[in-house]
């Protein structure tokens, strides 16, 4: 009886140590997918596989995120609205202003004096005639002129340039390059606006368009 038990033991023991040694074995081994289990350094990647860190790779490896964009929109308000009927379809619509394109601008100025002396004379003639709006420039191309406003069109310009110019002053209108400022909504790329949605907008905003760009 005793040597059936110790036969048992020994049984046993012998199934422990090949369970043992094979949990030993297992731990040891790397499965195929495990790098997909846990998250390293592009640098660390790129000597695993033994590459060069140049930027082809790294092109390849980091993909830049796009976006759709909507507009342009010449005000906040009309940006707003639109923006406030996207997020009710679902889609993550941010504002973005824009300031890259130009629209003409008209400087109405008293023409640069030869001296500051000369310049603040004029600036004194004007306080005298109760003209408020004006400032004196003093850096750049147009220093000791007196600057009498800008304006986005030309009518207004020649408004008050027909104003100055009555009350005994030299002035001239200068053309000048103003930002455009416009309005833009951008949303993931992931997120469709349907083509009907978008004819919609067109009947009441015909400028705009829709394409994409890189997310900001």
């Amino acid at each position: 009886m005793k040597w059936a038990i110790y036969i048992l033991l020994l049984v046993n023991l012998g199934f422990g140590l090949l369970h043992y040694r094979s949990v030993v074995i297992s731990n040891d081994s790397t499965p195929a997918n495990d790098d997909n289990l846990r998250l390293v350094l592009l640098k660390e990647y790129l000597e695993q596989e033994n590459q060069p860190q140049t930027d082809a790779v790294l092109d390849d490896v980091i993909a830049v995120a796009r976006c759709n964009t909507i507009g342009p929109f010449k005000s906040k308000k009309t940006a707003n609205i639109i923006r406030k009927k996207l997020v009710e379809l679902g889609l993550s619509a941010e504002r973005r202003m824009s300031k890259d394109n130009k629209r003409k601008g008209f400087w109405v100025m008293i023409p640069p004096a030869e001296t500051r002396k000369a310049a603040k004379k004029s600036v004194r003639e004007l306080k005298k005639k109760e003209i408020v709006d004006y400032f004196l420039v003093v850096t750049g191309e147009q220093t000791n002129a007196v600057s009498l406003g800008v304006f986005s069109r030309s009518d207004l310009a020649q408004r008050r340039y027909d104003e100055i110019l009555g009350l005994g002053f030299e002035v001239k209108i200068r053309q000048v390059d103003l930002p455009l400022r416009e309005y833009w909504l951008d949303w993931p790329k992931e997120q469709p606006l349907l083509p009907e949605v978008l004819d919609s907008f067109r009947q009441e905003y015909p400028n705009i368009g829709q394409t994409d760009r890189p997310c900001s």
